[in-house]
């Protein structure tokens, strides 16, 4: 009989577990999926394996009645993507709005704590409206703990999250310390603080206009992926995992590519950037991260001879802006964290200079900061333009660039060809008659004289100069020797350059 009775109770105890259905119910019609349904569109069919179910905290507000939490409104455990092992949670909105409290704290570090004993990548699904009310300051004791765990965890195993509903007040802050970001048009939002406080009298908050996708996805970059729906959501965070490792101590999954020595267009003057790496890369497939964001540089996940590459190329002829900047160096700094080589197209003019001449010179230091930390394989082709600080940004060989290529029609020079003009007119090397004319001799005279690819190769800082066809076959014989390449470092806790 207490046999009986003790599966009786345990399947009472599991019904209990989230809200209930008239919230679950409600949650759909305003077109966001359950905690639980996420996570079944995200992992392989009954793989899910929920950890601290039962868990509970009560907990009282002064001077209202006791405040019950099933499940402590967070879905936490693990599963497969694909065959591979990943650790999850689900914040579950239809529990107190998915507020955190030390509880729903404690699941969450649980799962990242074995994450990290494991060396598997952590999924995050946020939904929350921030902090417990009922628990003051042990509310914020909680995402302090979170907080904590995600920086001991990163560049360790891959932190990935999708805010699937709200990310509000201290839960905002989660998602900055996530390696890479997925929000839903229409869907998700991000924001400091409770969404009333930006309140004008007689008029209520527009979530998506102070925090919304689209917000975040071009002006502030703090979301690499916009989707159109969950489902998409689930489809390309699937993607991007595919291209990366386990953790920092094992390579990104192979994945049969095509022929290594297949050759490109042979591009001469204007080309499109995308569809350059497109055929460059195995299979014509590039990623791309914060695709809407600083568009003046490309950054995104390929392969090369089956292996995951980190890609970071300047859109040609547009200078390096701030953002810009912030943009590449965190990238290159998560595929140094994890082993991705990476493969730099450099066609710039520099550093924009027009708006704030003082402000950008931080954001340049960023980037090459990011460059000469890194001890990854670094392949460099240059495609067109590589002027000053430009050059020396973008990953030249006294940066740590392993090869570097150029095509032949690639422009090297310490100044534009314009300032370079100036200062040959003032020597009298420019004779035409119109001043126009002059400009523009001197101009050709200092490229072919001083800025050609083959002034760089022959002071070894160009390591071949290469028809624009071959691009893909030397990167590929490039990454094949330089894989496994050893490097020897100072001993140091860390850098002190957090800009």
């Amino acid at each position: 009989m207490s046999e009986l009775y003790g599966f009786d109770l345990l399947a009472e105890k599991r019904k209990s577990v989230g809200e209930s259905k008239e919230k679950q119910d409600a949650q759909r019609t305003s077109g966001k999926l359950t905690a639980r349904e996420r996570i079944t569109k995200l992992l392989d069919s009954e793989s899910f394996v929920e950890t601290d179910a039962l868990a509970q905290q009560s907990n009282s507000v002064a001077g209202l009645k006791e405040v019950s939490a099933p499940g402590e409104g967070v879905v936490t455990g693990y599963g497969t993507i694909d065959g591979r092992g990943v650790y999850v949670f689900s914040e579950d909105h239809t529990v107190l709005g998915g507020a955190m409290g030390a509880m729903h704290a404690k699941k969450i570090v649980k799962v990242m704590d074995m994450a990290g004993k494991t060396g598997l990548p952590v999924i995050a699904l946020l939904d929350s409206m921030g902090a417990r009310l009922g628990e003051g300051a042990g509310a914020l004791e909680a995402y302090a703990s979170v907080i904590c765990k995600m920086t001991e965890l990163s560049g360790v195993v891959p932190i990935i999250t999708a805010v699937c509903g709200t990310a509000a007040g201290t839960a905002s802050y989660l998602v900055p310390l996530s390696d890479f970001v997925f929000m839903t048009q229409d869907v998700s939002s991000i924001f400091t603080s409770a969404p009333a406080s930006y309140n004008k009298p007689g008029s209520d908050t527009d979530l998506q206009a102070i925090g919304g996708a689209a917000l975040h996805a071009t002006t502030t970059g703090l979301t690499h992926f916009k989707c159109d729906s969950e489902n998409d959501t689930f489809y390309y965070l699937k993607q991007l995992l595919g291209f990366l490792p386990d953790n920092n101590l094992v390579d990104a999954p192979y994945v049969e590519g095509d022929d290594v020595n297949r050759q490109i267009t042979n591009y001469q003057g204007a080309y499109d950037i995308r569809e350059m790496i497109n055929s460059v890369m195995d299979n014509g497939v590039f990623f791309e991260t914060q695709a809407f964001y600083a568009m003046q540089i490309l950054t995104g996940f390929a392969r090369v001879g089956g292996r995951s590459v980190g890609v970071v190329a300047n859109n040609p002829g547009a200078s390096l802006d701030g953002k810009a900047c912030s943009k590449a160096a965190g990238f290159i700094s998560f595929c140094d964290a994890f082993g991705i080589p990476i493969i730099t197209f450099t066609d710039t003019p520099g550093f924009d200079t027009s708006k704030n001449p003082g402000c950008i010179i931080k954001s340049g230091a960023k980037l090459m900061y990011a460059y000469a930390q890194s001890s990854v394989a670094m392949v460099n082709v240059i495609t067109g333009k590589a002027i000053g600080a430009g050059y020396v940004a973008m990953s030249p060989r006294s940066m740590g660039a392993d090869m570097v290529f150029a095509w032949p029609n690639a422009v090297i020079s310490c100044l534009p060809m314009d300032a370079a003009a100036d200062i040959l007119m003032r020597g009298d090397i420019a004779g035409a008659d119109e001043p126009s004319e002059a400009r523009k001799q001197a101009a050709d005279t200092f490229a072919k004289t001083f800025a050609s690819p083959w002034e760089a190769a022959k002071m070894g800082y160009v390591d071949e100069v290469i028809y624009p066809s071959e691009t893909r076959q030397r990167i590929a014989g490039a990454l094949e020797l330089a894989v496994g390449k050893r490097e020897g470092a100072l001993p140091k806790k860390h850098g002190t350059r957090m800009f």
